[in-house]
């Protein structure tokens, strides 16, 4: 997070995949880069959570998410 590269992680609902979370990354110039970076996660590190890798566009604005979330979690915790 603090090298601009994990926007959002978070949980997923029961959907058609099982896929429990999803990670959105930023200012990754390769999917080899997004795999290093992933690999750094202690559960895949450990063979506890995999990882399918998809491109997505979406808004300039969701890398400023995470600084206001945090101003707002710590006014009203």
């Amino acid at each position: 997070m603090e090298e601009g590269k994990l926007v959002v992680a978070g949980p997923l609902g029961k959907n058609d995949q099982q896929y429990r979370g999803i990670f959105i990354l930023n200012n990754i110039s390769t999917m080899e880069e997004a795999q290093e970076l992933l690999d750094t996660d202690p559960a895949i590190n450990n063979g506890l959570l995999a990882y399918d890798i998809f491109t997505w566009y979406g808004s300039a604005a969701l890398p400023e998410y995470l600084p206001f979330s945090d101003k707002i979690w710590k006014l009203n915790p």
